[in-house]
């Protein structure tokens, strides 16, 4: 690799203009970074991994690698109503037999960039990481401030709650698709403009940090929704010791599932992944207050003492499905 380790960090990631967040008391170039948390505070801890060919295809741009390895990680900051502070970043490039030096500048460039564009947005600063060789590769850490007692589980769901989400669903299920060049015939009817806006709700999701603040003050389960909604939805029911109905002909579905059938757009929301909204629980009483206040949201269903999760048409009939979220060692 051109260059130093050290010239790299300097050069693409001790950029003076970056988040300086007043709590940080020693960050980049230090084998330690050192904070002073915010007293009569809890921490919220969070690491994601993205690899290439596995969590993005080879060839996905700097710019959205480094979006989006970003915002998962705070999107589990909102999944727990947590205030995002710093975080770490290790980098595995590929080598010079891979990448020459012109590339890798513009690549690191562009990488950056993005990267400190959202961090600004979220009032997240870069305090330290590590960068190596290999095949592309990003992790994230991710902390963030919770007061005492305010942070959203998914083991408090309760019989009776509302299930609902934050956003649209399946959007980015089928962009990556379309990026990957799969099931074609699924969506030929689609706009070029409407093929991209798939494909930058997969590039680009977007964190709702806003939404898990306010959520946490009311809400009593949540989780954001990386594998599929059955997937993870699964998780709190477990959790939690509870079942679910879900009320299909209520899914959010993202306006580009138009052109598939009933039944394809169902599974893109249901089991797609890469969506990054949350899903959360709450009392039938706290909705409309919750609805006012975030239009955007849809209730979806409700948590039941009956244990499994039940997809059920307008018609009452039970719906089933074979399609499974996504599982890393599935």
């Amino acid at each position: 690799m051109a260059g130093s380790e050290f010239q790299l960090i300097q050069s693409y990631f001790s950029d003076p203009e970056q988040v300086q967040r007043s709590d940080l008391i020693l960050g980049i170039g230090d084998d330690c970074a050192i904070v002073s948390p915010k007293e009569q505070t809890y921490l919220a801890f969070s690491i994601d991994t993205l690899n290439s060919g596995i969590h993005f295809p080879h060839n996905t741009s700097a710019d959205a690698i480094a979006y989006k390895a970003l915002a998962v990680n705070l999107s589990d900051l909102a999944a727990m109503g947590a205030e995002p502070a710093w975080f770490t970043l290790s980098l595995t490039l590929p080598g010079d037999d891979e990448w020459d030096t012109a590339f890798r500048e513009q690549w690191l460039n562009s990488f950056s960039q993005s990267l400190f564009s959202l961090a600004a947005q979220h009032n997240i600063q870069l305090i330290g990481g590590d960068t190596t060789h290999g095949s592309l590769s990003i992790t994230i850490q991710v902390c963030g401030y919770l007061e005492p007692g305010k942070g959203l589980k998914r083991s408090a769901a309760q019989v009776g709650d509302i299930i609902a989400v934050t956003g649209e669903l399946g959007a980015a299920a089928l962009g990556l698709d379309i990026v990957l060049g799969e099931n074609s015939s699924q969506y030929k009817g689609l706009s070029d403009d409407e093929k991209q806006q798939t494909i930058h709700a997969l590039n680009y999701p977007q964190a709702r940090i806003k939404e898990g603040l306010y959520l946490k003050e009311v809400a009593h389960s949540a989780l954001d929704l990386s594998d599929g909604l059955t997937s993870d939805l699964g998780h709190i029911l477990k959790a939690s010791d509870v079942g679910a109905e879900l009320q299909l002909e209520q899914l959010p579905l993202a306006s580009a599932l138009s052109c598939l059938d009933k039944q394809q757009a169902w599974e893109k929301a249901l089991t797609g992944g890469d969506d990054y909204e949350l899903c959360f629980t709450l009392a039938k009483k706290d909705w409309l207050r919750i609805k006012q206040q975030f239009p955007h949201f849809s209730a979806i269903g409700k948590i039941t003492a009956d244990p499994g999760l039940r997809l059920v048409k307008a018609d009452g009939q039970e719906y089933k499905i074979n399609a499974k979220g996504y599982d890393h060692f599935g």
